[in-house]
């Protein structure tokens, strides 16, 4: 799969002049939204949602103004109520950690706006891009 890349433009900085970490929320939200693309997952939902429930992010390292970003996501558990996915930002043309985040994404009903299991063909869609935590 291909890493999403974002070059920092001046309105990413905040005020100290480097990325604020509201901010790199966005990028790894940019970098779901590729993944789903990518792997054409989008339209397997039917109508259902698929929300993060709970992130753990841990920043590394600062980004400035001029850095270019890469952002992996990779699929590392598939339960029929939740996916566990783990997004990774490097400095580009680095193995630099800037950023790394463990989320948990819940199916939503687009009905009823509640919790509910994924449809068959996304949750085998998904088990096939798994790749185990080592």
């Amino acid at each position: 799969m291909n890493p999403t890349t974002i070059r920092i433009r001046g309105y990413h900085l905040d005020g100290y002049g480097h990325v604020n970490n509201a901010r790199y929320l966005e990028f790894l939200e940019e970098a779901r939204w590729a993944y789903f693309e990518q792997h054409q997952l989008l339209p397997l939902l039917q109508g259902d949602m698929i929300v993060v429930a709970r992130i753990d992010i841990r920043y590394r390292r600062p980004s400035t103004a001029g850095d270019v970003l890469q952002i992996n996501s990779h699929i590392r558990d598939v339960q029929p109520r939740q996916v566990l996915l783990t997004q990774n930002i490097v400095l580009a043309g680095s193995d630099k950690s800037v950023v790394e985040a463990e989320l948990t994404l819940v199916p939503v009903s687009g009905q009823t706006g509640r919790a509910t299991d994924l449809n068959e063909a996304l949750f085998n869609h998904l088990v096939s891009l798994a790749e185990p935590i080592a």
